[in-house]
């Protein structure tokens, strides 16, 4: 997901920053799959209680990344898969139960699996300073080809599972546009526990926006992000299917909620002997923030609302909390998420849904 225009950047810094990552990966590319070992993997303690979207007994397992009903206690239990992924035309982002959207040149995208399995997530790019904050608190099965030596040394301060190319080539597979995962391949590779759920979600009550956000909410139905230096990405919200839609000309997506998350970011060394940065997002710490979600209404229909806030994470081991204005925790719908970390000077506006 992403602008069209920003999808589309090629550049010589980016070529030659890709030469570099991967050369720290560890060998070329494979050209046929391979079988993996297998490892079970064990369930995790939950940091929150969710709500499912519909009534269901105590008993009935939840998928911890999307509050939605899990197929059994043990799909709830299993491990997050998380991979970084770019190009112009990336694959499986629709199956990924949160995706990170990091503003660069391309831009990125953290995605994280754990409800679906997916057989192709690509093309998997080298792992950046912004991962590892990230995930680290889902404590993931992490696959990536390649990263430079201090990009490496911040994942393996965290968390985070390291199933790179580096150590795993067999579970990379060469496709048209570049290495692509299997995630449960991916999945069957180590031993990590399930992640604990990352946010809280509304009930099923009716109204105009209760359990969403206490104060400040207002209906929306589009939303136009421009960051600068890039192209507008633009999401529509479609009250058949309660979700948002990325109409930017990219892949085909739809998500339950949409958060645009006002970061900081800082320029790191890609290498210092060819003059090479990247602009890398922060994640920890805390800063303003747009959510947008979808709230229920008497009957079948649905609109899209909004509500200004702000998003704290005080260390890379604690959960993001997003809020209102009044400090009280927003209740998104449950499905999937998709946060924006957009950088200083993105221009943000919406559109008021009709009356």
């Amino acid at each position: 997901m992403g602008p069209a225009s920003g999808r589309c950047l090629a550049t010589v810094l980016i070529a030659a920053a890709g030469m570099i990552i991967a050369g720290c990966s560890g060998g070329s590319p494979p050209v046929s799959p391979s079988a993996t070992g297998h490892e079970a993997a064990t369930g995790g303690a939950s940091a929150r209680t969710v709500s499912s979207p519909t009534p269901a007994s105590p008993a009935q397992p939840v998928a911890p990344l999307t509050g939605l009903p899990a197929a059994s206690t043990q799909a709830a239990l299993t491990p997050a898969v998380a991979v970084p992924v770019t190009g112009p035309d990336p694959q499986g982002l629709s199956s990924a139960d949160v995706v990170y959207e990091e503003i660069t040149s391309p831009i990125r995208y953290i995605a994280v699996f754990q409800s679906h399995e997916v057989q192709a997530v690509g093309p998997v790019t080298g792992t950046r300073p912004a991962d590892g904050p990230a995930l680290s608190v889902l404590h993931p099965i992490y696959s990536y080809y390649g990263g430079t030596a201090p990009f490496i040394k911040v994942l393996d301060q965290t968390h985070v599972v390291d199933v790179g190319y580096a150590s795993h080539p067999s579970l990379y597979h060469l496709g048209a546009t570049g290495l692509t995962v299997s995630t449960s391949q991916v999945e069957l590779a180590a031993r990590a526990t399930a992640p604990p759920p990352l946010f809280t979600y509304q009930g099923t009550q009716v109204g105009d926006a209760p359990g969403f956000a206490s104060t400040g909410t207002w209906r929306v139905s589009a939303l136009d992000i421009t960051a600068p230096g890039l192209g507008t990405q633009k999401w529509t919200f479609d009250a058949r299917t309660g979700r948002w839609d990325d109409v930017s000309g990219g892949p085909q997506l739809e998500v339950a909620n949409l958060v645009v998350q006002n970061v900081p970011y800082k320029n790191v060394n890609l290498s210092t002997r060819y003059g090479l940065t990247v602009s890398s997002a922060r994640v920890v710490g805390r800063g303003s923030a747009l959510m947008l979600s979808a709230v229920g209404q008497t009957g079948s229909t649905r609109s899209g609302v909004a509500v200004e806030g702000s998003w704290d994470k005080p260390g890379i081991q604690k959960i993001t909390d997003y809020v209102d204005s009044r400090g009280a925790l927003v209740g998104f719908q449950p499905g999937p998420t998709w946060i924006i970390l957009a950088p200083p000077g993105t221009q943000i506006t919406t559109t008021p849904d009709a009356p």
